[in-house]
């Protein structure tokens, strides 16, 4: 796809319609499941404000988080993921080879997200597979985007250094709501019979494993921020199930302290390690680094030629 001003702006269009679309249809599904339930004969108070058939699986979800968490999430990306979308619009940004290769990713994580909505919106059990589906479709489309903007492995000046952020924070809470979704689809086929004896350490080692899993693919991607949506996952889980399931709950919370703790060290340093490459717009920085874009090369090689060692002969 070629980064032309029309296929970027584009871009930025279309995902303002995702997210506008996404956000309007929750909204008014919400609405209507409102008026549902006070026109029901045995209204009782909902702990979601989502379709009444979305509220009955979560209820039997040990690891759904509270739906505070949904609000404070979503809210914080989709207002990230829209500044950075209008900065790669930018006629500034127009040889920026990262958002160069983001645009195939932008295209297919928007449109995805544009069918998670319509589906979350919808108030019947098939819906709840198919949105389930969408999410874990949608994680590799964000760990795409995410390696296509390099990010981990080439660090950039600001502003795009910081607009990267809420990609990460994107496909952490994605791979946490791919975990989240399963227990919903197998509950909503009818696979998994709710057991609560059974089903707290089975809940407990579920989201222990998806902490090391958490780690470790913010490891490789060396990116702390991939790790920041399990801290308000686990706590979310935690706030939900304290007096409810404790063993839940105690796991849940050890999880989002620990991982506080491995943020409160790894995030102001932004890496777990240097990245392999330094994007400046400065050639002689180039020059000592090497390894990195500039768009200044005929200056960079004069830079080059000044800092070759003098040939000490006749000098002594």
């Amino acid at each position: 796809m070629k980064n032309s001003s029309f296929w970027r702006i584009a871009t930025a269009v279309f995902a303002v319609g995702s997210i506008l679309y996404t956000s309007l249809s929750s909204g008014q599904s919400r609405q209507e499941s409102r008026k549902r339930q006070q026109n029901a004969p045995d209204r009782q108070d909902r702990e979601f404000d989502v379709p009444v058939e979305y509220q009955n699986v979560f209820e039997k979800n040990m690891i759904v988080p509270a739906g505070w968490t949904f609000g404070v999430v979503w809210s914080t990306i989709y207002a990230g993921l829209g500044a950075l979308l209008v900065h790669q619009a930018l006629p500034s940004q127009a040889m920026n080879p990262r958002y160069q290769k983001a645009l195939p990713w932008w295209w297919a994580s928007w449109t995805l997200n544009a069918i998670f909505g319509r589906f979350f919106s919808q108030n019947d059990p098939q819906s709840i597979v198919i949105s389930d589906l969408t999410t874990k479709f949608n994680l590799p489309a964000a760990l795409a985007l995410h390696n296509s903007l390099e990010i981990g492995r080439t660090d950039v000046p600001a502003p795009e250094h910081y607009l990267r952020i809420p990609v990460s924070l994107y496909a952490g809470w994605l791979t946490a709501a791919t975990v989240v979704g399963t227990p919903n689809t197998l509950l909503t086929l009818g696979w998994w019979k709710p057991d609560e004896k059974r089903d707290q350490p089975v809940a407990a080692g579920i989201l222990s494993a998806t902490a090391g899993v958490g780690y470790l693919v913010a490891r490789r991607l060396n990116d702390p921020w991939y790790m920041v949506p399990f801290v308000a996952g686990f706590s979310g889980i935690a706030s939900r199930q304290w007096h409810r399931q404790p063993v839940v709950a105690w796991t849940a919370a050890s999880l989002a302290a620990t991982f506080a703790g491995l943020l409160a060290y790894w995030l102001p340093k932004g890496k777990f390690h240097d990245p392999d490459r330094i994007v400046v717009h400065d050639a002689e920085a180039e020059v000592i680094a090497e390894q990195v874009e500039t768009s200044e090369p005929h200056q960079a090689e004069i830079v080059r030629e000044r800092m070759k060692p003098i040939e000490a002969e006749g000098l002594d």
